[in-house]
């Protein structure tokens, strides 16, 4: 479990912070654990935290009419997803559903906003690693479209 910036330290989200940056986290965040199959995020739900995972694997994806839920990608340690809940609407992109026994920090995303506003400098820090994300997600989605394409 984490309780200490210690341990925070191991996760790839909190690399480029400091240790009153990750205090102030640790303070608004607590530990989930889900089980295997479980949905931990549905599709066009609204989300009011932060997820970063801490053990296990995480299956992402979307519902397409004719073809049902389509994996695009899996989440390992250290990765965030429900990234949506820091942008307005704050409607979630995709599913998430655990495929091993998960633990994930879960962040509450309006405190983690203030303090984004407060200090410019931790709010750059983050939404560069959100970038970074979305960046290789979007990649990820179209790896997956061209594979779609290509096999119909």
């Amino acid at each position: 479990m984490i309780q200490n910036i210690d341990e925070l330290k191991k996760l790839k989200f909190f690399k480029e912070l400091d240790d009153a940056t990750m205090e102030k986290i640790l303070e608004i965040s607590e530990l989930k654990e889900f089980k295997v199959k479980d949905v931990i995020i549905e599709e066009h739900q609204e989300l009011s935290e932060l997820y970063i995972l801490v053990e296990g694997l995480v299956i992402l994806g979307i519902n397409v009419s004719a073809k049902g839920r389509i994996n695009i990608d899996t989440i390992h340690a250290g990765q965030i997803f429900s990234w949506s809940a820091i942008f307005p609407p704050y409607i979630s992109t995709a599913y998430a559903i655990a495929t091993q026994p998960v633990k994930v920090l879960a962040i509450k995303a309006s405190e983690l906003i203030e303090l984004m506003n407060i200090n410019h400098t931790v709010g750059f820090k983050i939404m560069k690693i959100i970038g970074k994300t979305l960046s290789q997600r979007l990649a990820d989605t179209r790896f997956q479209l061209v594979n779609i394409i290509t096999m119909t």
